[in-house]
């Protein structure tokens, strides 16, 4: 059966990995046959991916934060007008869920794509946070209860999923464009690390691994590419105050507001991808490191554990820097072994995270929802 489908993500403006994933989702969509239609509330040409101005995309113009502040309390005020938007110009036979949890019980029938729960993601540590979230987790709670179905991107995730909601889900790796992202047996000799620059992205680390490893090798380099969150300025200010204070102005580069092909060749160009945060649900950025060939360092916890093959495509470590700093120059010292490491990456890449496999599995469960 042909449908009309809506996808709901709040915010598509910045260029990361739910963003990626949202419109992968829907050029899969769309090569099954499907209408598809993007419901949002936050949409800037300029900042988005350019791949969205192809698509139908519904603005609500609703509000990134108060005061520059409360962005979830915004969210859950203004996604009914988001929702209301998107209903008058397109009337969906399925919507599809890839934030705004708290709706899939309320526009049926519906599907949550579950990057990780919203409610488990903020950190509620003082009364007055736990009180102004209270509804927000409340209704989370029915979208998980009542939505048709969901799925994940993760084992992490779907343990969370079901700790908290006792609902079963579908993991559906997010795919990477492996003819974008391609092969590239060269680089340039510098280390490279892609993420938000945002704290629990603890980018820290990879500049204190730099101080350290620049002891041993005083032309070390490494590049960090990141996509500047509003609210967060002052981390990126935190960083390049660091990088000054040790002494790393030649070794250590920020570049934000990078376009996708200086992304993609940024990829093909570097000799090891490093991946900082320690509790990623997912992480998109190690596997476009893997469909460019090259080999991915990470902490031995969350999404990472189910993408890179210890070892194998990479590296899966503790918290010690010593640690990190011998597998990295392992690696930088040893041409043959990277070479090899980053062959056997591309091709986990291309047999597990092709947008060919996600688009197999997304078939077989949307098979499984009656709509009437």
């Amino acid at each position: 059966m042909i449908m009309k489908i809506a996808i709901i993500h709040y915010d598509i403006s910045m260029q990361t990995g739910a963003q990626r994933l949202v419109l992968g989702m829907g050029d899969s969509l769309k090569k099954l046959g499907h209408e598809v239609a993007y419901f949002t509330a936050i949409y800037d040409e300029e900042k988005a991916f350019e791949d969205f101005r192809k698509e139908n995309v519904i603005v609500s113009n609703g509000k990134l934060d108060y005061f520059g502040r409360f962005r979830a309390i915004t969210a859950y005020r203004e996604s009914k007008e988001m929702m209301k938007a998107g209903i008058d110009k397109f009337k969906p036979d399925l919507f599809v869920f890839s934030s705004n949890y708290y709706l899939a019980d309320k526009y049926k029938p519906s599907m949550i794509y579950c990057h990780h729960p919203e409610q488990l993601l903020v950190k509620k540590s003082d009364l007055i946070r736990r009180l102004l979230h209270f509804p927000i987790d409340r209704e989370e709670n029915k979208g998980f209860k009542e939505t048709n179905s969901i799925l994940c991107n993760s084992d992490f995730t779907k343990s969370a999923i079901h700790e908290k909601f006792n609902r079963n889900s579908t993991i559906i790796f997010p795919g990477v464009d492996i003819n974008k992202f391609t092969l590239n047996e060269t680089d340039n000799k510098y280390i490279l690390t892609v993420n938000r620059i945002v704290p629990n992205k603890n980018l820290t680390f990879s500049i204190e691994l730099i101080k350290k490893m620049k002891r041993r090798n005083n032309k070390i380099k490494l590049i960090i590419i990141g996509v500047k969150q509003p609210g967060f300025e002052w981390h990126l200010d935190e960083l390049n105050k660091k990088i000054k204070e040790l002494d790393l102005i030649d070794n250590v580069e920020i570049h934000t507001d990078v376009t996708d092909s200086e992304l993609v060749n940024s990829y093909k160009n570097c000799s090891v991808f490093l991946y900082t945060p320690k509790e990623e649900h997912f992480g998109i950025a190690p596997i476009e490191a893997m469909a460019c060939g090259k080999p991915v360092i990470a902490f031995n916890t969350g999404g990472p554990k189910e993408t890179i093959i210890n070892d194998i495509t990479g590296y899966l470590l503790q918290d010690d820097l010593d640690q990190w700093e011998n597998k990295i120059f392992d690696l930088l010292e040893n041409n043959q072994k990277r070479m090899k490491m980053g062959m056997s990456a591309r091709n986990r890449a291309v047999e597990e995270f092709s947008w060919d496999a996600f688009m197999r599995k997304i078939k077989e469960n949307l098979g499984q929802i009656q709509i009437s």
